[in-house]
């Protein structure tokens, strides 16, 4: 009794062992399919990757890919859409890819492409690759101006959005931010909703910035990213960087400090927010003041908020321009006449500023190396009578600067007390020229008459 239930155990433990073999024996094969770009527009080119793993324990034989179902009228095949793969081992893998190009005249929608995948003599699978085709909505940065800005000064920057897709774009997020946080939004947060851009159309975005005191001169990027949701109702986000330039630039004042018969001294004030090197102090050529002994003075380098002195020997000078007279005599269409001509300007400066303040030009090397002149005009009218020289000449016919002691007016009053004198001089000549002719015929007629 007991030999014959061994016996019987042993029958069907062998029975229950092909099983279980035949079970352990079973093709694993894993498919996975991915499309790069994940979203493709009219004209352009994709790729389909299929990644195949064995996760079996037996080795998969004769793997072909064979792509048998697609819409030709939006995807176009790029090369052989028939793969032969070969075989796989158990726990190896392998990559297959199928280029493809979108059609131009494709609509937006959602493409399917079918794979049949067969193997080890009759095992067969079948895979679905998604093609999600898009308008060409491409939305760019065209410009921003202005390109600089100056430090603590707000600044209305004006952002150029393009449109260069088929359609239009609705709800446009446009956010920007400066990841120093040195560059700040004025009056309002650094998002916009644009309402629509209209398809190969523009819009533009006025922005109110200010850069911080604390900020050094520099170019600093500014981070732009755009979100909107197209005709699928994909969200799409479209980033980009803007690089803004911190002026280096400063500005300055020129105050009259003190001015003697000898010398004016003038403090030279950094009135910006950046430092400037290697500053020099001019006095231009002008019309209304001269320099007498140098003309420049360099300062060396001023921080923002500092001054310094520069001293100069100014002169202040009126120039009188007198035209040439002419005397002419003759036979022409006036014989006889004298012509004289006079135009005299007294008192009259110039200046690139168009007054009578002294014009001082300054020079300097901003933040970026550049070197920069800037030309300031100082009020010095109350100094002239008592701090500067003053000379007052008379410009002749030929250029030539000579003094003149007399004033225009006391010239034409005497010329013509000259004229009145000699006039009548000649009218007493005539009188008395007149009486010796009257005289000598009246004596002749008394002589006939006694005769």
């Amino acid at each position: 009794m007991k030999t014959s239930l061994v016996l019987i155990l042993i029958l069907l433990v062998g029975a229950i062992t092909p099983s279980i073999a035949l079970a352990a024996n079973t093709y694993d094969l894993q498919v996975a399919l991915t499309t790069n770009p994940t979203i493709v527009t009219p004209r352009t080119n994709g790729y389909i990757e299929l990644t195949l793993k064995n996760t079996g324990t037996q080795n998969i034989q004769d793997i072909d890919i064979t792509a048998s179902s697609w819409d030709s009228t939006v995807v176009i095949p790029q090369g052989n859409w028939d793969v032969s793969i070969g075989d796989l081992d158990a726990g190896d893998s392998t990559t297959a890819l199928y280029e493809f190009k979108v059609s131009s005249t494709a609509s937006p929608a959602l493409c399917q492409v079918i794979f049949d995948i067969t193997y080890s003599g009759g095992y067969e699978t079948r895979q679905t690759a998604i093609i999600k085709v898009e308008d060409a909505n491409v939305l760019d940065v065209a410009s921003v101006t202005p390109t600089s800005i100056d430090i603590g000064k707000a600044t209305t920057l004006v952002f150029n959005i393009t449109n260069n897709g088929g359609a239009s774009i609705e709800n446009v997020l446009f956010t920007w931010e400066d990841p120093n946080d040195l560059i700040l939004p004025v009056g309002a947060d650094n998002r916009i909703i644009i309402t629509s851009i209209a398809a190969e159309n523009y819009t533009k975005i006025p922005i109110t910035i200010m850069a911080s005191s604390s900020i050094a001169p520099g170019v600093y990027p500014l981070a732009i990213t755009m979100e909107f949701y197209d005709r699928t109702g994909t969200k799409q986000t479209v980033t980009s960087t803007v690089g803004l330039q911190i002026s280096g630039t400063t500005s300055f004042d020129i105050v009259l400090q003190s001015s003697t018969s000898g010398s004016t001294t003038f403090a030279v004030v950094n009135t910006g927010a950046n430092v400037a090197s290697s500053v020099v102090v001019s006095i231009p050529q002008q019309m209304s003041y001269v320099a007498t002994g140098v003309s420049s003075s360099s300062l060396g380098n001023l921080n923002a908020g500092d001054y310094t002195l520069a001293t100069f020997q100014l002169s202040s000078r009126n120039t009188t321009t007198q035209l040439p007279s002419f005397n002419r005599t003759g036979t022409g269409a006036f014989p006889g006449r004298n012509f004289s001509g006079r135009n005299s300007f007294m008192n009259q400066s110039f200046s690139g500023f168009g007054g009578n303040g002294l014009v001082v030009q300054i020079s300097y090397t901003d933040a970026f190396g550049i070197r920069q002149t800037i030309q300031k005009q100082v009020d010095v009218s109350s100094a002239s009578s008592s701090g500067f020289s003053s000379r007052t000449g008379t410009r002749s016919s030929t250029g030539s600067f000579t003094s003149q002691s007399q004033s225009s007016g006391s010239s034409n009053s005497l010329e013509y007390i000259v004229i009145g004198v000699a006039g009548i001089i000649i009218i007493v000549a005539i009188i008395q020229l007149g009486r010796k002719k009257k005289l000598s015929r009246f004596s002749k007629f008394f002589k006939g008459r006694k005769e």
